[in-house]
């Protein structure tokens, strides 16, 4: 046995063990010991298999949470953003409220409902823009002030975003508009912030975490909330910008109605190819009545709409 053994080369005590306690020649020894050590070894494989499987999910587990911090960090620097706007605005009937890096100054008249930028030009409705349409230089879009001061929307959208919200709200409903209007700086400062994180947390390079990141947060200029025409809406008791969001009330029924007040959803699933942005539950762009119920109702995207127009 000791020197079949050694021509194995493994002297293993087990073996000796097998062996001496049965009547099995020493190669059925050892076949009896491989097969026990093969499943041993099956035993430890499955074990790190699950072990890894454990880590992974702890890691996007990690990643999720990390970006669902930046998603509440987001909605809380623009609900600040718009305090801060609101406090330097004042009450004044007309006031200069405050001037942009590029100099233009917003001028601001107390309606009784929020205030206006009287200063702003007229939107256009079927305005394109995405990564490969980048919006007018010198686009300053006049803006209405939500009742609660949260954030800003273009003037042509503002009526029909009241309408659709308090219909809504009839139903039971409870909405919070995350996000609406955004300029170029902010925007700027959203994405910086998305790539940083990404750099971090998931070791990419710049241009990696750029490239990911540009899946859901625009560049600068080419930002649908920089028209005025978009907003984020988001349930009263979900107030996350992910994949949850669209198994709350608030956002079957936004998608199933948006289009009767001229909303469509601007970023819908299967068509992220064409809009080069993932799917946001949550986005919703204002085009109009007519061009709405077209579009909702063929299924298509704006891109899609505007080209055979």
């Amino acid at each position: 046995m000791y020197a079949y053994e050694r021509a194995q080369g493994n002297v293993n005590h087990r073996v000796v063990k097998a062996y001496s306690s049965t009547d099995r020649s020493a190669e059925d020894a050892w076949n009896y010991f491989a097969a026990g050590d093969r499943a041993q070894k099956k035993r430890e494989r499955r074990r790190e298999l699950s072990e890894n499987r454990l880590r992974l999910t702890e890691s996007e587990k990690k990643e999720g949470r990390a970006q669902r911090r930046r998603k509440r960090r987001r909605v809380a620097l623009g609900t600040a953003a718009a305090l801060i706007a609101v406090a330097a605005v004042g009450a004044t009937r007309y006031r200069r409220a405050g001037e942009t890096s590029s100099g233009r100054f917003w001028i601001w008249e107390d309606r009784g409902d929020g205030g206006v930028n009287i200063a702003g030009q007229e939107a256009d409705l079927l305005m394109l823009v995405n990564k490969d349409h980048a919006l007018p230089d010198g686009y300053l879009p006049r803006l209405h002030w939500l009742e609660n001061k949260s954030c800003a929307v273009a003037e042509e959208m503002y009526p029909a975003l009241k309408m659709m919200l308090t219909d809504g709200a009839k139903e039971g409903l409870q909405f919070v508009v995350a996000s609406g209007y955004r300029d170029s700086e902010y925007q700027q400062r959203l994405l910086d912030e998305d790539i940083a994180a990404s750099m971090e947390s998931e070791g990419l390079s710049w241009q990696e975490a750029y490239d990911k990141e540009t899946r859901e947060t625009m560049p600068p200029g080419h930002s649908e909330h920089e028209t005025g025409l978009a907003a984020d809406i988001v349930s009263l008791d979900y107030q996350m910008l992910d994949a949850q969001q669209e198994n709350t009330p608030e956002c079957r029924w936004l998608q199933e109605n948006c289009s009767k007040y001229g909303f469509i959803l601007r970023y819908p699933r299967g068509k992220e190819d064409i809009t080069k942005v993932d799917y946001e539950s949550w986005h919703f762009r204002y085009v109009g009545a007519e061009a709405a119920q077209e579009i909702t109702s063929r299924g298509i995207t704006l891109e899609e709409y505007l080209e055979e127009a």
